[in-house]
């Protein structure tokens, strides 16, 4: 088996999947892949900061695309540039070294290799909750709980239609992922906790008899 310790999550809007994997990563002493990919993204594509970020992890509006089907022919448009080179970004750090990486479909690119694949979710009002807590002052002036949970909605049907778009997968389904986390009952560290335990104790290796 693969030495390396590749983990991705998946995660609804506020349910803490960047924290989440930003103190795996730390507890565990392997590198931490999430906005990084943006500004990986702006050196090879040439696209500014802004427009990377304004523009990934969304599905294209129009009906077609070639990033997976081969076509030859196909002149992508600078939304599948952006998808393409960090989905090539993924695969390229992951074959480097262990990692943890958020988002971005990370666990359909790595399909064809050993990694352990996590999907974090939690109640709609204990994320609206944590993202409000999470503002300055002055954010929290500018954003009320219903426009919040507006743009958790908005975010959430945005990644789903991005992760159903590029792949043969159901965001969030059961049957997509190692594991399922409600982490308003784990909090933060209880994920980072169980997630740990969970890689050392099986590493997503079959545990059912022959």
């Amino acid at each position: 088996m693969d030495n390396k310790i590749i983990v991705t999550i998946g995660r609804e809007f506020g349910s803490g999947g960047h924290e989440v994997g930003k103190r795996l990563a730390k507890v565990m002493g392997i590198k931490f892949y999430d906005t990084e990919f943006i500004r990986m993204a702006v050196e090879n594509t040439g696209f500014h900061e802004e427009y990377i970020k304004s523009n990934e992890e969304k599905a294209p509006d129009f009906a077609s695309s070639a990033l997976f089907s081969g076509i030859e022919y196909y002149q992508p448009s600078p939304y599948d540039k952006i998808q393409a080179e960090e989905f090539r970004l993924i695969k390229e750090v992951a074959a480097e070294s262990s990692c943890v990486i958020v988002g971005r479909a990370a666990d359909y690119i790595l399909r064809d290799q050993s990694h352990v694949s996590i999907f974090l979710f939690a109640p709609i009002e204990d994320r609206v909750k944590r993202k409000l807590a999470l503002l300055s002052p002055e954010e929290a002036k500018q954003i009320t709980p219903a426009q919040m949970e507006k743009l958790a909605r908005k975010t959430d049907k945005q990644r789903r239609r991005y992760y159903e778009y590029y792949t043969d997968n159901k965001w969030g389904d059961r049957d997509t992922y190692d594991m399922l986390l409600n982490t308003s009952r784990t909090g933060i560290d209880g994920a980072v906790s169980i997630i740990k335990t969970y890689i050392e104790e099986c590493r997503g290796e079959s545990m059912m008899p022959d």
